[in-house]
């Protein structure tokens, strides 16, 4: 039974999560590259109501992770999670009115056929939810540092590679934010008064700010296919990894089982790299954050025009080929394209 509703409650936070993180990247593509990691991106973001509307689906799929999370181990509940993917690309395919080919569909049989053999072969069972001091530290110390590794070195490219370093950077900070929130909802079980008292419940409200700052940014610096994936990897591998060490979770990890979950692990990380690199998938990013489409191609030239009376805006966007083009869009205030070469100035 209990295994049961952490099952159910964890798909129903991958389906929250992969609707807020196409509304959100839609969002967040606009925003200007000089608010990448700092609080006023998010104070930025907060005037628009397709973020905000994001937001809501993300509180929703914290709510159902956080219930998911006390009835069952981290290394159930995070591999399902994940499984976001499987569903923000059909999403994202269906917004932008494009055909789904085999590609698409087989990289997302294979993520999901990938994490429930994994799943089914591991078998997680519930460890120690609270663990001492100690144990947290070492395994918080290397993990911080790698998180703010990533994103320092995100911090400083650009293009792709920005956005995979911030997305690495966010996978890493929800993989720990998820072992934090494990032992919180055993805290909360056991005390409300000792949770309050406790720094799990603040290391929580930290990282989760944190997450939150760094997959925005990742979301800005460009298309969901390069965060999106790294993300879905990383946050498993760290939840499960720190729920075996830290929190002393079961898993099977010997002999033929061991070979089956790697094999399965393979199957569900070659299903993100189809959908990461599928061209159908890219060009819907390349359209920028308007499910309507409307790029000007690249090399087209860059002159201002006349100010639109009706308050219209454009704004340069780099593509997926890299620096070499730039996909430019005009929308106006009720969200429809103009055909005219943009320039990168806003009014």
């Amino acid at each position: 039974m209990t295994v049961g509703a952490s099952v159910v409650a964890a798909l129903g936070a991958a389906m929250s999560f992969a609707l807020a993180a196409i509304l959100q990247q839609e969002a967040a593509q606009s925003m200007p590259v000089d608010k990448t990691l700092t609080l006023r991106l998010l104070t930025e973001l907060l005037r628009r109501p397709k973020w905000v509307a994001g937001v809501g689906l993300l509180v929703a799929g914290y709510g159902l992770q956080l219930v998911a999370l006390a009835y069952g181990p981290v290394a159930l509940v995070q591999p399902i999670v994940i499984t976001e993917l499987a569903f923000a690309i059909p999403l994202a395919i269906w917004r932008r009115h494009r055909p789904a080919g085999r590609r698409e569909w087989t990289g997302i049989g294979c993520v999901l056929v990938g994490i429930a053999t994994f799943l089914l072969v591991a078998s997680p069972q519930s460890g120690n939810p609270d663990p001492g001091r100690f144990a947290w530290l070492l395994a918080l110390l290397p993990a911080g540092a790698a998180i703010v590794l990533a994103s320092g070195l995100g911090a400083k490219a650009s293009g792709p590679k920005r956005a995979m370093l911030l997305g690495a950077a966010a996978g890493m900070a929800f993989g720990v934010l998820a072992v934090l929130t494990k032992a919180t909802t055993h805290l909360l079980g056991e005390s409300v008064g000792r949770a309050f008292t406790s720094w799990q419940l603040y290391g929580v409200v930290a990282l989760g700010i944190l997450a939150l700052v760094l997959s925005q940014s990742a979301y800005q610096a460009g298309p969901l296919a390069y965060s999106l994936p790294l993300v879905g990897v990383l946050e498993p591998v760290v939840a499960v990894f720190m729920g075996a060490t830290v929190l002393g979770e079961q898993v099977q990890m010997h002999g033929p089982a061991l070979l089956l979950e790697l094999l399965a692990a393979l199957v569900a990380c070659g299903g993100i790299e189809l959908l990461a690199t599928s061209p159908t998938v890219l060009s819907i990013y390349e359209e920028g954050g308007h499910p309507d489409g409307g790029l000007v191609s690249p090399g087209q030239p860059c002159t201002r025009p006349a100010p639109d009376p009706m308050g219209c805006r454009c704004r340069a966007r780099q593509s997926s080929v890299g620096s070499r083009g730039a996909g430019i869009k005009l929308l106006g205030r009720d969200g429809h394209d103009s055909s005219i070469t943009g320039c990168t100035s806003l009014w």
